[in-house]
């Protein structure tokens, strides 16, 4: 019997590479760079306007929550901004007891100013706001980043809550103050 011819083997051509090369890897870098160095600015203001929409909720609800619980138990109840950032506290006139507060870190790089030299307004019974003596009636809230959003909350003496943008100037436009 005769045996078959074995067959020769070639070497094989090589096989593409598969992956990325060094210079593929080092392009790609350098244009994330690029990229996120353009979007830095952008984001750092996002996020400061982000903050200052946040201590602005954050303050409407106490005075909401102020007036209800005046409303609620019948008796004056006070909100008071801190003396720094824009935390506050709401607190039961007689007798003295804190009911809910905010610390003034929870918003970092945002201040809370009143347009007089009270830091405070004190709901009545009725959810009114109490006339007598210097009141806070006005709340401008600001960031410390470069080119970004203010905020404007007025107290007016009914006990309506309103926040506006001192920066909108159009006639028709809702959040104009």
């Amino acid at each position: 019997m005769l045996k078959p011819a074995r067959a020769r083997s070639f070497p094989c051509p090589r096989q593409a590479a598969r992956g990325l090369t060094l210079i593929e890897l080092m392009i790609t870098i350098a244009v994330l760079a690029v990229g996120l160095a353009l979007a830095a600015p952008a984001f750092t203001q996002q996020l400061a306007n982000y903050r200052l929409r946040t201590a602005s909720e954050s303050i409407i609800n106490g005075l909401n929550y102020a007036r209800a619980e005046a409303v609620r138990r019948n008796s004056p109840v006070s909100f008071t901004l801190t003396n720094t950032g824009s935390g506050w506290t709401v607190a039961q006139v007689n007798p003295a007891t804190t009911l809910q507060q905010r610390a003034a870190g929870d918003s970092p790089g945002i201040t809370a100013t009143s347009t007089t030299s009270s830091r405070a307004v004190i709901f009545t019974a009725t959810g009114f706001v109490d006339g007598s003596g210097t009141r806070m009636s006005q709340i401008d809230l600001a960031s410390s980043a470069a080119n970004s959003e203010t905020r404007r909350i007025d107290i007016f003496g009914g006990g309506l809550i309103r926040v506006c943008d001192p920066s909108v100037t159009a006639t028709g436009d809702p959040r104009r103050c």
